[in-house]
Formats: C-alpha cells, structure tokens, sequence
C-alpha cells in the first residue's frame, strides 16, 4: 500500500484524522492528538496508544489500514516519481483514450489527457511510432 492510498483511506473514514510525515513516519492524529504511526524505515512494525485508540471512531478499520501500510515493503509505500516531457515550450500531451493523437500543449494532467509519466511510461512512449520526438533532445521535468 502506498503513503496516499492510506492517507486517502484514513480521511475517507473520518474529517477528524489528520496524516503527518514531517519526520518520516507516518503519524495519524486524531482532533489534534497522536494516536498512531507507522515507521517509514521498519516494515512490520507501527505503535498506537492505546488508551486514545480504543475511544476514537473507526478505530478498527483504521487499525487494519495501519496494519496493511506496515506490512508493505518499504520500497513500495512510496509514489513511483513522475515527469513532463518537455519540447521547446510546450509539454507531450498522451490522450487517455486513444481518441486522438498525442500533441504539445501545457502541462496540466486532467482526466482525459496526461502529461506526467514514470520513467518506465516514458520508455513505453519512446516505442511508439505517433509520437515523433528525438528523445535526445527532450527534456524532463519532475512532476509534482
């Protein structure tokens, strides 16, 4: 499980959580108080006090999100780094449905047009034959 589907998962269940990762681990409060976190650089392992767990809402299944995300390799709970391709000024637009050809416009990524890849995506776009860029001379930029 990566750090924002837990995240996402975690909110879903409640407004009153909080996600932390100042320090690197992945603290969960709960109206303002630390209840939980996970350890980014131990697998296995996450603390939770108990005395404000056992009173908070959903505190089982936020247990099991907890569980899940520690179990996880910690090579895997974080997002995949991703880029713009970068020609002149404009940025490679892929359409999400192959319904046109892909095209240089800005950078924004939006459900129907994507412009922020892997760097296994990008291999994937260097194959292909409607994309005619001299990938030698395109620049990437990370996505945020």
């Amino acid at each position: 499980m990566k750090y924002s589907e837990a995240e996402k998962r975690i909110k879903a269940l409640s407004n009153k959580y909080d996600i932390d990762m100042e320090d690197g681990d992945f603290a969960v409060s709960y109206k303002d108080t630390i209840i939980a976190w996970v350890k980014n650089n131990e697998r296995y392992l996450f603390y939770n006090d108990e005395d404000c767990f056992k009173k908070i809402s959903f505190s089982k299944k936020l247990y099991m999100i907890l569980a899940e995300l520690a179990i996880t390799p910690l090579y895997e709970r974080v997002e995949e780094k991703k880029y713009k391709v970068k020609v002149f000024r404009k940025y490679l637009n892929v359409p999400v449905q192959n319904v046109l050809s892909p095209f240089l416009f800005d950078g924004s990524n939006t459900e129907t047009v994507k412009t922020c890849f892997t760097l296994n995506e990008i291999e994937q776009l260097k194959q292909r034959d409607d994309i005619p860029l001299d990938w030698g001379k395109v620049r990437f930029e990370e996505a945020n």
